[in-house]
Order: structure tokens, then C-alpha cells, then sequence
């Protein structure tokens, strides 16, 4: 009813202004000069500030950007569950879970002239295989270069030499009512455009960890995610991501990852394969109004509700309770606005910190860490190296509270692979590896140092500590 009303309006105030025009309220005083009356002139005031009126074409826009837009297909290789249960095949008949392949599609876009792809982490999530089919449906195979799940987004790569590719625009500056396009693949529609406008902006779901969803009626369906929302500039401003549906189809309101939050996620997971985040070590929630006016702070904060030991915040003196206002000067207003500035700021920088503790302001200067996920993430990485399947990570506070473990020493076995070199030799998660060849080790590096240049077929000796147990387990290097 209100867009019906606006539109009424902007048809009344137009006819206003001709009525105007054309009986003669504009007067003249004796030396021709013309005079408005204030009732045309108020009515011309309000004309020009009505939006201006949609473009007549995207056609020179979709020219522009559409060759850049690729279909996604990705094949992953799932465990069939039987309906009694995961395990009930290998228990009762020792048999091996059931395995299948499963294919999704979905969209992208290059990014780059030498075959850079931006899409969602969804699309090609456990992907063992991903084609990339383009505007001529000429076929790639791409390589994942990164995931990055707490935002939802991946990078791809495929061998192509001058691709039409289309840059990324600045998302901080779009504005609501701004007019973008949406193109993908919605149920295999290969290469469909959308319009709309920007219907809101910095919405959070609880999809993923860092969000700040740019919002559009333009028509988003299932295979649109990964494809672009292109401003008028020709600009991806945001990645289709999800949309908010009671069925499986567009209502209007659909959800774009914002560009410049994709900026940095590619740049991290072409520099280093993944995606390095700042960390304070500490829980925060949003307060209310009336709790903000109780705390003095007419433009709000955000509470400190845990401080993690050992952590960059403790080491600064953060404290619980305190009420962080600002972070380098700049007013923090929510939760999710401190988050998003924290794990933007990268390892060894140091963050001027605004707090407020018993209504007297402080100053405090963090030195930013880098995420512990990120550092288990990176452990993982160089033990899949080892070809041994099994996730090390070297010990810390946190896991030895995770597992209950008996020693604050060695490595922790986190993931063991299902018939690996590990399984098939009886390590198990929760185990502790103290030394290798007699060796004592403190770090995944050492223990890669350690099997380094051995041969195939060569011997291993660990020593374990297991519920406080101290054990041995010898193995052979695998081919």
C-alpha cells in the first residue's frame, strides 16, 4: 500500500506543477523577473526530491557483466546413512559405510582476467570435483584455491587467459533504494537477470560468523548463490547468497554477502589458502537502550561478558562488565560491528580500545592475536601434509580442557581419518603424542622435521599419553 501511495503522490505533485504551468501562478514583476508562489513552490520542492525514476535499460550494464558470470557445478562424495543407524553396517555385517556421489550447481563470477572465481563456500562445500560452464558453455575444471565458512564464500581457479571478469565495488558506500541487478542460474535458468533495489543493509541471520547482509527485492532463487549483484556501475557490490522464503521460492527478500567484506577474503585465501583473522579473546553483547542511558552512553556500546585467560584482552586489561564505546576512535554501536572490526585487523596490530568501567573512561591498547581457529586450521593443514591421516594440534589450555587431558605437553591428536595410517595403528582423538624416535616434540613443525627424508616402509615410535597413560605405538611410513 505505501509504494501504490508513493506513486500516487509523484503523479499528483507532477500534475501540480503543469497545473501550475498553465493557468498562470507563476507571476512576473515589472521588469519580467518571475515570481513563484509558495504553493507551486513547495510542490517543486517536493518533486525534486522525489527518487529519480528507474533506468530505461539495463541492456549496456548486462553487456557489460553477464560474459563474466559462470554456472558452478561441483560433485561431492557423501556417506550413505542406514535408517538403523551410522554405524549399524560396520557393527553387525563389518562392512564399510556406503558411499554415493552427489552433484549441486549454483553460480559465479570471475573476478580476474586470469580466471579468478568468487562464489559461495555452500556450492562447492566437500566438493570433490567443480566444472565451470561459461557464458559460450565452454568447460573448466577449477581448482578451489580457499573456503572460507564463516563468511560463506570460496575461491576458485581455472586456466583462462583474458577473461571478461567484473571488479568489485565499494558495498560501504551503496545506499538503500539504490537500484542493482541480480544474474545466475535459479533452477537451472542458465545466465537469468533480476532487478531491484536495495531494500536494507548490515542484516545479520545467523548463517555464519561474520555477517552484514546487503538485502534486495531483486529476484533471488536456488542457483542464484555465488552468482553477483551488480550496481549501476557495472560493479559487483555483493555474492547472492540466501534468501528468506516460507517455500523454496523468491518473495522479495533476498541476501548478498557485501563486497568489501569479500575483499579480504580473497585477498587472504590467494596470499595464503586460507582466511587469517584478528582475536581479543573475549565474549561481547549488545545493550539495550535504556541500559545505555543507566551507563551514561547516549550513543551505546557493547558489554564485555567474558575475557578469555592468557588472551590479547587480558594481557591489555579488559576486564567483564566493561563497555567498549569505541575502537580507534571510532563509535561501536553493536556487537556484530565490533566482531567484524576485530577480525579484520590482522595478527601484531595494535587497536586502541575505548571502554568505559564504573562510568570512568579508559583508553586500553590491544595487541591483536591471531584467531585460534585460524592457528587449528593451519595445524590441520600441515598435518594433512604428513599423509598419516590424522589432524594434530600442538597443546593448549583450551584442548585440555576439551579432551581432559593428563599432560599440558605434546601434540593432540584431534581428527583421526577413517582407514588411515593413524586409525589402522589404534590412534585415537584425545591422544597426546609426546615424542617421535625417542625425540621429544612441541610443535607440528618438529614433527615434521623428524619423519622428513625418510624412506617409505621406515619405522615410527611414538610415545602417547593416553588418560594419563604413558604408551607405545610403532608404525611403518606409508608409500
Amino acid at each position: 500500500m505505501k509504494k501504490i501511495g508513493f506513486v500516487a503522490g509523484a503523479s499528483f505533485l507532477a500534475g501540480a506543477v503543469f497545473f501550475a504551468l498553465s493557468f498562470g501562478f507563476l507571476q512576473k514583476t515589472v521588469n519580467e523577473t518571475p515570481v513563484i508562489s509558495p504553493a507551486v513552490a513547495q510542490a517543486q520542492s517536493l518533486a525534486a526530491a522525489l527518487p529519480a525514476a528507474a533506468p530505461g535499460s539495463f541492456v549496456n550494464i548486462v553487456r557489460k557483466v553477464k560474459p563474466a558470470v559462470v554456472k558452478v557445478v561441483s560433485e561431492a562424495v557423501v556417506e550413505r546413512r542406514s535408517m538403523f543407524g551410522d554405524d549399524f553396517f560396520e557393527q553387525f555385517f563389518n562392512a564399510p559405510r556406503r558411499q554415493e556421489r552427489r552433484s549441486g550447481a549454483g553460480s559465479g563470477f570471475f573476478i580476474s582476467a586470469d580466471g579468478y572465481i568468487l562464489t559461495n563456500n555452500h556450492v562447492v562445500a566437500d566438493a570433490v570435483k567443480v566444472k565451470i560452464f561459461d557464458i559460450d558453455k565452454k568447460e573448466f575444471t577449477a581448482k578451489i584455491i580457499g573456503t572460507d565458512p564463516k563468511t560463506d564464500l570460496a575461491l576458485l581457479k581455472v586456466n583462462a587467459q583474458d577473461a571478461t571478469y567484473i571488479n568489485l565495488g565499494d558495498s560501504n558506500s551503496v545506499e538503500v533504494g539504490e537500484w542493482v541487478l541480480a544474474i545466475g542460474n535459479p533452477f537451472g535458468q542458465d545466465l537469468t537477470v533480476t532487478s531491484g533495489i536495495i531494500s536494507a543493509k548490515g542484516r545479520q541471520l545467523g548463517l555464519a560468523q561474520y555477517e552484514d547482509f546487503l538485502q534486495t527485492d531483486a529476484a533471488i532463487n536456488m542457483g542464484n548463490s555465488g552468482g553477483p549483484l551488480i550496481n549501476m556501475k557495472g560493479e559487483a557490490i555483493g555474492i547472492n547468497s540466501s534468501i528468506l522464503t516460507p517455500s523454496s521460492g523468491n518473495i522479495g527478500i533476498g541476501f548478498a554477502i557485501p563486497a568489501n567484506m569479500a575483499k579480504k577474503v580473497v585477498a587472504d585465501l590467494k596470499s595464503k589458502g586460507k582466511v587469517v583473522r584478528g582475536w581479543f579473546g573475549i565474549g561481547i553483547q549488545d545493550i539495550t537502550e535504556s541500559e545505555a542511558k543507566d551507563y551514561d552512553l547516549p550513543d551505546g556500546g557493547v558489554l564485555v561478558s567474558r575475557v578469555e585467560e592468557n588472551s590479547p584482552a587480558q594481557k591489555a586489561g579488559l576486564k567483564r562488565y566493561d563497555l567498549i564505546v569505541a575502537i580507534n576512535g571510532r563509535k561501536v554501536k553493536a556487537a556484530a560491528d565490533l566482531q567484524m572490526e576485530i577480525a579484520n585487523s590482522a595478527p601484531g596490530d595494535e587497536i586502541s580500545v575505548t571502554v568505559f568501567r564504573n562510568r570512568d573512561k579508559q583508553v586500553l591498547k590491544v595487541k591483536v592475536s591471531e584467531a585460534p581457529d585460524a592457528a587449528k586450521e593451519r595445524a590441520a593443514a600441515e598435518s594433512r601434509d604428513l599423509n598419516l591421516g590424522m589432524t594434530l594440534s600442538k597443546n593448549s589450555p583450551a584442548l585440555a580442557r576439551e579432551y581432559e587431558l593428563k599432560t599440558p605437553k605434546g601434540l593432540v591428536v584431534e581428527n583421526v581419518q577413517r582407514g588411515g595410517i593413524a586409525a589402522e595403528n589404534g590412534i585415537r582423538p584425545g591422544d597426546v603424542i609426546l615424542a617421535v624416535n625417542r625425540t621429544e616434540i612441541a610443535s607440528v613443525e618438529e614433527f615434521k622435521r623428524l619423519l622428513a627424508g625418510r624412506r617409505a616402509g621406515s619405522m615410527v615410535l611414538l610415545l602417547i599419553n593416553r588418560d594419563g597413560d604413558e604408551v607405545y605405538i610403532r608404525f611403518a611410513l606409508p608409500e
